[in-house]
């Protein structure tokens, strides 16, 4: 599989090179003949080319690896690293994110609360850092540090810097913090409730003047070599009980392409309500296909129990593809690698030091006493690797990264395509132009004048059919009024199924807020294109008489343009973030007598409210958004037109010979067999990729 991308990759890049040497002649052709340059009214679209080719040159891939606590997220990552990176010893993580990356030397950044940042460099000095930061104190271990740390104690000092005061926590925020279900949840070694509040308070009283200091983002910077180029590992602060996840994490889990929930098998039932909950995740949910779940520990089962837990996890967790599903041992797979290089002599001398610190796990006893009755005994590291399993980490990522890199080539050809497609359709009405004028310079004269008649017709009615699709999709029974209502009324339906009496009556709403907010994302960026979509079906029909293709007139739109048109709306879209913040609701107040279903109506009422606000915003924002795709449209017809129009005169005030324009026509046709050609292997290419895309 690696192979064959690289082939591929190799393919593309030869691709978009020819791309880049074709611009170059075309550029250099237009200057000889005193021609405008075809390609001005194209950079949108070659600005995007290049921004993909450069994407696919880098090959980022970015692994996001979240987990229970104690499923061993720190070996498993030093496991699939190959070395002994993070500490291992760790019961719970702070609040920090730990983002590893390959580069040319050892170091770590560490990033403050307060937005510091330092460079720790040295092996041993940088070990100890994160040695010191990556876990928590003994006495806290038992509470959930992440959520009071971001929720708490970061949110209320930037509060105060801000204000340029000390620090000052709210007690309403500490009690709602301490009353929301996510955090009772969080108690999984069942302290009384009492005690496990009073920590809460312990902590927040102890750290709070210390707030600036807390280690929000940790970056690992090692020499892992090619094999590791733009890979990038995030070790998530991890999920609470319930599967929830903080503010912080949810952002990375938002960009990650591919996310690994560890989970140990052994110890506890299979069943997993965190992994369960996990699976809700708004980000999550989006995409299963990214999401792997790797059950650790395998050498602590036995084969037989390895088989039936293996057959268990597939019907327990069946949302996920059983390619998703793995079963590995960490431990295994380090103590591979790090006994590959030895000899016999002196792997024999690190398991008598293992044992003499009483650290000999049985699977290594096992593996290196062969079995004397047995004629072909295994050799011993590779019966470590047998036993770690981690081969089928290494086939699944590598299968799953490389379809998402497959995508991105897709896509690279797909732009290199379309702009062949334009510069084939320009080119050839160049020569067109320049055989009528070789033929009879006033026949040409009065063909011009036609087209350009045509190109102003064209237009004048553009004007029109815009303001059709416009109003098609912002009048009060347009496509955006009726799709956003509909949208609210599922969401009424689903939120009243709820029955306020459940245990998880109350994550379930916040599940539902959640989803339909990333519904309404969704739904938003769909119309976007639909709206724009409309417009060039529009410009199709309006150009089928015309002698000038719709190639030639369309507007280029990539995303970068979606993104500039979307940021004129940003501020009226502050709603939208409302219910992202991770604990619950915090405006909702409740007097001394506690109604668990009087509080759930309260927040469903907030919510419906929120959500019709959320509805107007989004009629709102669309209706902006098409009113200024609509004005870009013309604008970008209007420029292309006008181009045209000036390719025209220069065609016909041109004073070259016959033998002049014989040799523009010639050099034309060259260009134009060559774009032709390359569009034909560009297609080729892409058909190959797109098979292992499906």
């Amino acid at each position: 599989m690696i192979t064959d991308y690289k082939s591929r990759k190799n393919e593309v890049l030869g691709s978009y090179k020819k791309v880049e040497s074709l611009i170059k002649e075309i550029m250099d052709n237009a200057q000889r003949a005193e021609m405008p340059n075809p390609l001005e009214r194209l950079n949108t679209l070659l600005i995007d080319i290049r921004k993909k080719a450069e994407k696919v040159k880098t090959d980022r891939f970015s692994l996001m690896i979240a987990g229970e606590s104690k499923s061993g997220k720190s070996t498993f990552i030093n496991a699939y690293l190959g070395i002994d990176l993070l500490p291992t010893d760790v019961k719970q993580c702070t609040s920090a994110i730990i983002e590893i990356k390959n580069g040319k030397e050892f170091y770590v950044r560490s990033t403050y609360a307060d937005g510091r940042s330092k460079d720790i460099i040295g092996d041993s000095e940088a070990k100890e850092f994160l040695k010191k930061n990556a876990a928590l104190d003994d006495k806290y271990r038992d509470i959930p540090v992440p959520t009071i740390n971001s929720e708490i104690l970061i949110k209320s000092g930037l509060r105060a810097k801000k204000k340029g005061k000390t620090i000052f926590i709210l007690k309403e925020e500490v009690k709602d913090l301490l009353n929301a279900p996510e955090v009772q949840a969080a108690n999984i070694h069942n302290i009384p409730m009492e005690l496990y509040k009073k920590k809460i308070y312990d902590y927040i009283e102890e750290k709070k003047n210390d707030w600036q200091n807390i280690v929000t983002k940790i970056e690992v910077i090692f020499p892992f070599g090619e094999d590791m180029q733009g890979i990038q590992i995030i070790d998530s602060p991890g999920v609470c009980a319930r599967g929830g996840v903080s503010e912080i994490t949810d952002q990375y889990i938002e960009n990650a392409d591919a996310i690994i929930f560890l989970k140990p098998i052994s110890g506890q039932a299979l069943e997993s309500t965190q992994f369960n909950q996990f699976m809700q995740n708004t980000s999550v949910a989006r995409n299963k296909n990214a999401l792997f779940l790797v059950l650790t520990r395998a050498t602590s089962v036995t084969t037989e129990d390895l088989r039936r837990l293996e057959d268990e996890a597939y019907k327990q967790f069946n949302e996920l593809d059983k390619r998703n599903i793995l079963i590995v041992d960490s431990k295994a797979e380090l103590y591979a690698k790090k006994f590959f290089p030895l000899d016999d002599e002196q792997r024999l001398a690190e398991l008598q030091k293992l044992s003499n610190a009483g650290k000999m796990e049985d699977f290594l006893k096992s593996a290196w006493v062969n079995d004397p009755f047995n004629p072909n005994p295994k050799d011993f590291i590779s019966d470590l690797c047998d036993k770690s399993r981690f081969n089928q980490v290494s086939s699944a990522l590598d299968s799953f990264g490389r379809k998402a890199h497959y995508i991105l080539l897709s896509t690279l050809l797909d732009s290199i395509f379309d702009l062949y497609t334009k510069l084939y359709t320009d080119l050839t009405f160049q020569i067109d132009m320049y055989q009528k004028k070789a033929e009879n310079p006033a026949e040409l004269a009065r063909k011009i004048a036609c087209i350009k008649q045509e190109l102003d017709i064209l237009h004048r009615k553009m004007y029109d059919g815009v303001n059709k699709v416009a109003n098609q999709f912002t009048g009060d029974e347009g496509v955006i009024r009726l799709e956003a209502g509909k949208a609210v009324e599922d969401f009424k339906k689903q939120v009243e199924n709820i029955k306020d009496d459940s245990t998880d009556a109350f994550n379930e709403l916040e599940r539902q807020s959640i989803k339909k907010i990333d519904d309404f994302k969704s739904l938003t960026e769909r119309l976007q294109k639909d709206v724009v979509s409309e417009f060039d079906k529009k410009l199709v029909s309006l150009s089928e008489k015309s002698t000038i293709s719709f190639e030639s007139l369309q507007p280029n739109f990539t995303k970068d343009t979606f993104d500039q048109i979307k940021k004129s709306t940003e501020s009226k879209a502050t709603e939208k973030e409302a219910y992202e913040e991770g604990v619950t609701f915090k405006d909702i107040k409740f007097r001394s007598v506690y109604s668990r279903n009087n509080h759930f109506n309260l927040i469903k009422k907030n919510i419906f409210k929120r959500i019709g606000d959320i509805k107007k915003d989004l009629i709102e924002n669309l209706g902006d958004f098409t009113n200024n795709i609509q004005t870009k449209y013309i604008y970008e017809l209007s420029k292309n037109a006008d181009a045209k129009k000036k390719e025209l005169d220069v065609i016909i005030e041109a004073k070259a010979t016959a033998e002049q324009i014989k040799k523009i026509i010639n050099e034309l046709t060259i260009l134009t067999g060559k774009i032709s050609s390359e569009k034909s292997e560009a297609k080729k290419i892409n058909g190959g990729i797109k098979k292992n895309v499906q």
